[in-house]
């Protein structure tokens, strides 16, 4: 049997059907299409921040005996902060007071809010001021303030994770190697990256394309290491290790100190040379003084030898006197 043709009218009728069951005075109503900016912009930060995670903080704040506290906050991923304050043990509570956010330490546009008071103590939370933070540029200290004469303050210290170098120098000696360490305590990195420091620019450390130079391994993700070999002088100065997270990365310094082999030698050679000069003094004095003993002697000698002739020559003389005499 051969397909029964449908008439084109009653295709017309199907689409305009569909048409009418989608459309609304003119308005999409089902899917927003590709090619909407507006509408896809608005889904894709309302998706994000319904996949983020909420992180909630507060901090009480107890009369004027502590004018402004801190909290630090460490994050990793990306998360919406919904921050608060609590102010309580004020003497003569107003009703109400004035509060508003600063970042960095500059006022929040529109942030301000009266907040009344409640059971003895201000609460300050304003939803409007929920703080997406995604990348680098949102870490940094968020402080909630209260109006007051003096004001009162607290401020959530934004952060990644810190990263431990090392604070004195790291010392070696030229031919040898050197293994540099740092380390991650409280979260797991994403990866790890060496910098060297030349003059004010930071040249990547790139282990693959210098092998016999550098070596670098990482232990359990949150220790990272970097062996140097055959240092030279020229090795000497600051290292920097980044732990890489998702909204930042945090950085650990090391300065490092390659020295020749003389040098451990030049305090034992400058002890040397006073030894040396030292007993040189000592014979030297020895010497001058056996000198002026000896002439000393000498001349004693001379004296006795002297008087010896002369006491002779008296005696002589008496005896012959006394020889005539008789």
């Amino acid at each position: 049997m051969l397909p029964t043709r449908i008439p084109s009218f009653v295709i017309a009728a199907l689409l305009a059907t569909l048409s009418a069951s989608h459309f609304t005075t003119g308005k999409f109503s089902g899917n927003i299409p590709t090619d909407s900016p507006i509408e896809n912009e608005e889904i894709r930060n309302n998706t994000s921040e319904s996949i983020m995670n909420t992180t909630i903080k507060n901090i009480i704040i107890k009369g004027y005996t502590n004018p402004w506290i801190k909290e630090n906050l460490e994050l990793t991923h990306q998360t919406i902060l919904d921050l608060s304050c609590t102010l309580t043990s004020l003497p003569d509570l107003p009703a109400s007071v004035t509060g508003y956010w600063k970042k960095d330490g500059k006022e929040i546009p529109g942030s301000q809010t009266v907040i009344e008071k409640k059971d003895e103590r201000f609460h300050f939370q304003n939803k409007q001021f929920r703080f997406p933070i995604t990348d680098s540029s949102h870490l940094g200290n968020y402080s909630c303030v209260f109006d007051l004469r003096p004001e009162a303050e607290a401020r959530f210290i934004v952060t990644v994770p810190h990263t431990e170098g090392r604070e004195k120098p790291l010392i070696s000696y030229e031919g040898d190697a050197i293994v540099m360490v740092c380390k991650a305590h409280s979260h797991l990195p994403n990866g790890w990256t060496w910098y060297r420091l030349n003059g004010t620019e930071r040249n990547i450390i790139n282990a693959t394309l210098n092998p016999e130079k550098f070596t670098t391994a990482v232990e359990k993700g949150k220790k990272a290491s970097l062996k140097i070999m055959g240092l030279t002088q020229e090795d000497s100065g600051i290292f920097w290790c980044s732990a890489i997270y998702d909204i930042g990365s945090s950085e650990g310094r090391i300065h490092l100190k390659v020295l020749s082999y003389t040098v451990p030698l030049k305090p034992f050679l400058a002890i040397a040379v006073e030894v040396l000069i030292l007993v040189s003094l000592i014979l030297i004095y020895e010497h001058h003084t056996k000198k002026k003993q000896t002439i000393t002697e000498n001349g004693k000698d001379s004296e006795h030898t002297e008087k010896l002739t002369s006491d002779g020559s008296n005696g002589l003389r008496d005896g012959t006197a006394r020889h005539r005499n008789v």
